[in-house]
């Protein structure tokens, strides 16, 4: 009988063996088709797995970042089991992983504990409360083994087998093999699902990063191309990298993208200037370029087009402060070496300007003053002449000083109903005083014609008018002042027999400091501030300026000003008057 009894015991601890090692085989095939990210995911499948071949508790927590020991797999066969175990999880607060008593502490003692018959002062050491308490003896715990899940020499949680109930089974040393085993393969599960994390988050990071780089490549590429201004980007080995649209516009190049990758020496090897010292230009782009720590900065002019450009160009570094290339940048500086030549050549003639009424104006004092020593009487036609240099000085003074005014934002307009036909009559009285060589004819409209302006300054437009219409018609003839509407906007025109304006350089007649070329060649007097300064006056009060031109045939210059509202609707009582 005791033979019997042995074989029956032998074939029972062969079937449980064979059993145990099925379910850690099963376990191992189900880890082995997971690959996800999810690290809980595997420990509940190996919960069911072993669940379905012992029909005990099975449960697995693990420890966050902040050390705090949670559950994230449990499982009974038993739904009132579940039950219990859901209403203790939801009171007990999870506590850190190497908190309570050391001698039961599995992940403390770093081997797997045993508990053949759980007591209730192990229950009580257990928990925090009495609730707890009551929902543990509630469940029935009756054996347990506790084995460590561990990466390495780091902890990573508990693995838990556990009976209930009174009939439950006992736990003993002889099943920490294969306790041991099943927690082997669940911490190399955790590590495989965090590994498995870790890449995905990495790879999101990277695909950010390789997005935002993109981004942010594109964001400079879009810079670059808006840019007025012509771009060239060279790497360490001083190939090009990029070329602006407008570096090629600038130079007349061929498609940019055929110098993407090139040496500087053949893009600056030819002549892209156009003056023929393309030796000098070489030389200069090899100093530039062996000395890497410096800006540099240069001017030159395009031969071809006439355009002026500013180069500067600035080392490329890393956060390291690695050389990574040079980038020169090239500045359309045309309109500023324009202004510079207006300038001085304005300079120039304002000097002659002055010159002018200050020679006569010395002679006719010197004579004053000799009259005044030998005691003789002087002429009235003497002091007249010299108050008229004075008043042309004092004219060139203010036409100056109004060019400052508009810079500044300070020219003022003073508004009051003015009445164009009285003060342009005015203003041609003066002037036929003085024109003997020309005819002034002034057309006035049928009705009164009012508007609100100032008209000192409107005085000075038509001054500054009708001394050009003299000025640029030196053989004499008629001029014609001419007072209309149109609309609402009452018209003057001055029109002269003249030299005329090309019709090129119409639009640039009211920028300041500036001449026509045949003004300027025939040697006519003035500043080039005349013009400039009305159309500003004209602007101020709601009007524009027009001219109409051909060399060689005159000119009319006209600007129109809004009607006074209590005079814009037309006085149909008036006959049109000539004068």
């Amino acid at each position: 009988m005791t033979d019997q009894t042995q074989l029956e015991a032998e074939r029972l601890r062969l079937h449980e063996a064979e059993r145990r090692q099925r379910i850690l085989s099963e376990i191992s095939a189900i880890l082995l088709d997971y690959v996800g990210g999810d690290e809980a995911e595997p420990l509940r499948r190996i919960v069911d797995k072993v669940v379905q071949g012992m029909g005990d508790w099975c449960a697995f927590s693990l420890i966050g970042p902040d050390g705090l020991l949670r559950q994230s797999a449990a499982y009974h066969p038993d739904p009132r089991q579940r039950d219990l175990a859901e209403k203790l999880n939801r009171i007990q607060h999870p506590r850190r992983w190497d908190a309570g008593p050391a001698q039961t502490n599995a992940l403390v003692q770093k081997r797997p504990l045993v508990f053949e018959e759980i007591t209730d002062e192990m229950l009580r050491a257990g928990v925090q409360g009495e609730d707890e308490y009551r929902l543990l003896k509630d469940i029935g715990l009756a054996s347990a083994i506790v084995a460590p899940l561990v990466t390495g020499a780091e902890p990573l949680g508990t693995l838990i087998l556990a009976s209930a109930g009174a009939g439950g089974r006992k736990y003993t040393p002889n099943d920490v093999d294969f306790v041991v085993a099943l927690a082997d393969r669940a911490s190399l599960a955790v590590r495989n699902a965090r590994l498995v994390r870790e890449l995905a988050e990495e790879r999101d990071r990277e695909q950010l990063a390789r997005e935002g780089a993109e981004r942010r490549a594109a964001e400079l590429l879009a810079t670059f191309e808006a840019d007025p201004n012509g771009l060239v980007l060279f790497d360490q080995y001083d190939r090009v990298r990029y070329v602006g649209p407008r570096l090629a516009e600038m130079f007349e190049w061929m498609p940019v993208h055929e110098f993407v990758g090139r040496h500087y020496e053949e893009l600056f090897g030819q002549d892209a200037r156009g003056d023929g010292r393309i030796a000098e230009m070489e030389a200069r782009t090899r100093e530039i370029f062996s000395r890497r720590d410096e800006r540099s900065f240069d001017e030159f002019q395009i031969a071809r087009s006439g355009a002026w450009v500013a180069r500067t160009s600035v080392p490329v570094r890393g956060p390291r402060g690695e050389y990574l290339g040079r980038l020169f940048i090239y500045t359309d500086i045309t309109p500023r070496k324009v202004l510079e030549e207006q300038r001085s050549e304005f300079l120039t003639v304002a000097a002659h300007e002055l010159r002018t009424p200050l020679t006569p104006l010395s002679m006719y004092l010197q004579n004053i003053e000799k009259r005044l020593a030998r005691g003789m009487r002087i002429e009235p036609e003497l002091a007249n002449k010299a108050r008229r240099q004075v008043t042309r000085l004092a004219r060139l003074v203010e036409d100056l000083l109004d060019i400052s005014r508009i810079e500044s934002g300070r020219l003022e307009i003073h508004r009051e109903p003015v009445e164009l036909e009285q003060l342009i009559g005015e203003v041609v009285d003066d002037f036929r005083s003085a024109a003997h060589s020309h005819e002034i004819v002034v057309v006035r409209p049928p009705e009164q014609t009012v508007v609100l302006g100032d008209h000192q300054r409107l005085e000075q437009v038509m001054v500054n008018l009708l001394q050009n219409a003299i000025k640029y018609s030196p053989q004499g003839g008629q001029i014609v002042v001419t007072v209309g509407r149109e609309g609402g906007d009452a018209v003057v025109s001055v029109a002269d027999q003249g030299i005329g304006v090309p019709a090129e350089e119409q639009a640039k007649l009211f920028q300041r400091f500036f001449r026509a070329r045949n003004a300027a060649t025939r040697h006519f007097g003035g500043l080039g501030i005349g013009l400039f300064v009305s159309h500003e006056i004209v602007q101020r009060h709601g009007g524009r300026f027009l001219v109409a031109s051909e060399s060689g045939k005159g000119a009319v210059f006209s600007f129109t000003l809004p009607l006074s509202p209590a005079h814009a609707a037309p006085d149909r009582g008036r006959a049109p008057a000539q004068a």
